[in-house]
């Protein structure tokens, strides 16, 4: 199936039933875009390395697409995904792109992307949707869906400023258990944000509580134009009617123009 810019309103009616009944399901579970649509594709579930990033979308941007090539680079995956859920954490639903657009875009830019940016032509590439928002309720759906993971294939890439939130006692009852679990499951390639440097996330790992999961969290190089980039100030500019082909890729630029979103 070749992804066109727009869903058609079988494809809306059908992603929008897929969210909300993940919204509500107690297991972590994860299916395709295809998948939802009725154009089950397996391909993605018989990868060997995975490489995801994760995010709510609101709307889709260049440092998205940018992360995920990087991490597909970095690790040499033979697969990459966009990953949304209906629960994401610590987000509030802000106004703007509906859930099932934004889920539509994962796999438009990444029909898209796979044409035009060599890093990722040879990758199968997945807009996936997951029931659960925490890190390790989405690797286990995943570890679960991709049986023929490596042990080490499954990877998030993140900003450094969430590599901070996962390591911070404040989310967790038991952290040193939970943590555990998810890098038992996952690795996380970590990229510059706002003035954080790779030295910054060296010093993090090196702190005697991080240590003992440091051989899972790799630095990524990102190209510092990205570092600051946020879907908030990009639906600022969307209001004021800015031209955004510097801020999103052409199949969502599409999306906010016809459907009006911000």
């Amino acid at each position: 199936m070749s992804w066109p810019d727009l869903p058609t309103v079988a494809a809306v009616a059908s992603l929008t039933e897929a969210l909300q009944a993940l919204g509500s399901v107690t297991v972590p579970t994860v299916m395709s875009l295809a998948e939802a649509t009725g154009e089950p594709s397996r391909t993605w579930r018989d990868c060997h390395s995975l490489v995801t990033v994760s995010g709510s979308f609101n709307p889709l941007h260049w440092a998205h697409l940018e992360l995920l090539a990087c991490g597909v680079e970095t690790v040499s995956a033979d697969a990459g995904a966009f990953i949304l859920s209906p629960n994401t954490i610590d987000k509030a639903r802000p106004l703007g792109m509906d859930l099932s657009d934004r889920a539509w875009t994962m796999q438009s830019t990444l029909d898209w992307a796979g044409h035009h940016d060599s890093r990722l032509n040879r990758a199968t590439l997945s807009g996936l949707l997951v029931s659960h928002g925490l890190y390790v309720d989405q690797a286990r759906a995943l570890r679960h869906a991709c049986t023929n993971l490596h042990e080490t294939g499954l990877w998030f890439v993140v900003g450094f400023d969430k590599i901070l939130q996962i390591f911070d006692p404040r989310y967790y009852t038991d952290r040193t258990s939970s943590l555990d679990t998810l890098f038992d499951m996952a690795g996380f390639l970590v990229a510059p944000r706002d003035e954080a440097t790779p030295a910054d996330l060296a010093d993090l790992l090196n702190l005697p509580q991080n240590l003992p999961y440091a051989t899972r969290i790799r630095p990524i190089e990102l190209p510092a134009t990205f570092a600051t980039v946020a879907s908030t100030g990009i639906r600022t500019r969307a209001t004021l009617g800015t031209t955004l082909s510097d801020d999103v890729p052409p199949p969502v630029a599409s999306m906010i123009k016809t459907r009006r979103c911000y």
